[in-house]
């Protein structure tokens, strides 16, 4: 139960970090403070650095196996994504594909990194 617990925060805090951030950034975008360009891009950006520190903190707080708590993250968040995509659009691309290997691969490093840290400062 407390493994529950400690995944769901970090899964909360990720979301919320995300839509704060997005928020902040369609505001930038909406009073032409940002262009296109610079939007769609951070929109990514934003993302995978949201889950990249989340899931160094994931890393972090695990025992061990950090390079599996990475995946359970990002399959997490990809079932997440996929379930708001098919409700609001029905269109699988390979963009999709690509942004869905960059999401494993950023939780994955996020949380190998984060568990080799708490290792060299214990």
């Amino acid at each position: 139960m407390n493994y529950l617990k400690k995944l769901g925060k970090i899964i909360i805090t990720t979301l919320l970090s995300i839509i704060i951030l997005g928020f902040i950034l369609t505001i930038l975008y909406y009073f032409d403070i940002i262009n296109n360009n610079i939007y769609n891009i951070m929109k990514m950006v934003i993302v995978i650095l949201s889950l990249f520190i989340n899931a160094f903190f994931l890393g972090k707080n695990s025992t061990k196996y950090g390079l599996v708590e990475g995946l359970k993250l990002g399959a997490i968040f990809l079932i997440i994504m996929f379930i708001i995509k098919i409700f609001t659009s029905n269109s699988f691309d390979i963009r999709t594909v690509i942004y869905s290997i960059i999401i494993l691969l950023t939780t994955s490093i996020g949380s190998v990194i984060g568990i080799n840290k708490k290792e060299i400062n214990s």
